[in-house]
């Protein structure tokens, strides 16, 4: 039986976690009033920990997935390194940039700090979106082909182990809200036993609250609602690949396998 690999729908998970958070947060600048300090606090502390999230992970691909990659498969990288280095270095720029314009926000909710901001914001979203559709058109391809899915399981773990514990059920909410029920389960299993129950049952509840807090709704508009194309996403890998290695899967509910069937973002079938 052929090894299992990575599943490039927990990669799709997360990018559609950020793809709608982030296009959300120009609307929240903006809707917040002048002087109003209690939401711009919500609002701006909303958009730190996101921010944090995604420097955290493009770190933790940096550490872990690009020296495999290179290590395993160097001929087809580098081309993608490429083609992802000029994008790499905008949303970095950007990323600081938004630092420091929620900082001045955060200590004064002016007119003039709320337009700097959402300007940062506009230039942000479409950068990291650009990025994220090259990463799942060239990085998970060869993730898929390259990383199994027990070596891709200690990598989360490790990445687990240095969380923010107190941060782990809205992070989970957050992805939980649109992402495949398999592949949420995918990624649950990989927790700490002690850790796996609470967040499963408490995410969907911790994130509901936050977003009706931030969004004013505990049902924002998932990512595939928020531009008028989005890229399609072919089925990421075989079924029977996808499924794992047995340790990985053995606390997850079975479910219905899916055929070969495309998926769009937010776990549409198309």
């Amino acid at each position: 039986m052929a090894e299992a690999m990575f599943d490039g729908r927990e990669l799709y998970m997360l990018h559609d976690m950020f793809w709608r958070e982030f296009a959300l947060m120009p609307g929240l600048v903006r809707g917040t009033a002048e002087g109003d300090r209690e939401r711009a606090e919500i609002v701006g502390g909303h958009i730190a920990g996101l921010n944090t999230d995604l420097r955290l992970h493009r770190a933790g691909q940096d550490t872990f997935v690009w020296p495999l990659l290179l290590d395993r498969c160097a001929d087809d990288v580098i081309p993608v390194v490429q083609v992802m280095e000029g994008q790499n270095d905008e949303v970095d720029r950007l990323s600081q940039e938004l630092d420091a314009a929620l900082a001045t926000w955060r200590r004064g909710p002016t007119a003039d700090s709320g337009k700097a901001l959402a300007r940062v914001l506009d230039q942000l979203v479409p950068a990291l979106q650009e990025h994220l559709g090259t990463e799942e058109a060239h990085l998970v391809p060869l993730m898929e082909r390259n990383i199994p899915a027990a070596e891709w399981s200690e990598i989360v773990r490790k990445g687990v182990a240095e969380a923010d514990a107190e941060r782990m059920p809205l992070g989970f909410g957050m992805l939980m809200y649109e992402g495949d029920p398999e592949v949420v389960e995918i990624a649950l299993v990989r927790l700490p036993p002690e850790l796996r129950s609470a967040v499963r049952e408490q995410a969907p509840q911790v994130y509901a609250a936050h977003a009706e807090r931030v969004h004013g709704t505990p049902t924002p508009p998932r990512s595939s609602e928020l531009t008028a194309a989005r890229p399609y996403r072919p089925h990421s890998v075989p079924p029977d690949a996808a499924a794992g290695s047995t340790d990985d899967r053995e606390a997850a509910p079975a479910v219905r396998r899916r055929g070969a069937t495309g998926r769009g973002r937010g776990g549409r079938e198309t």
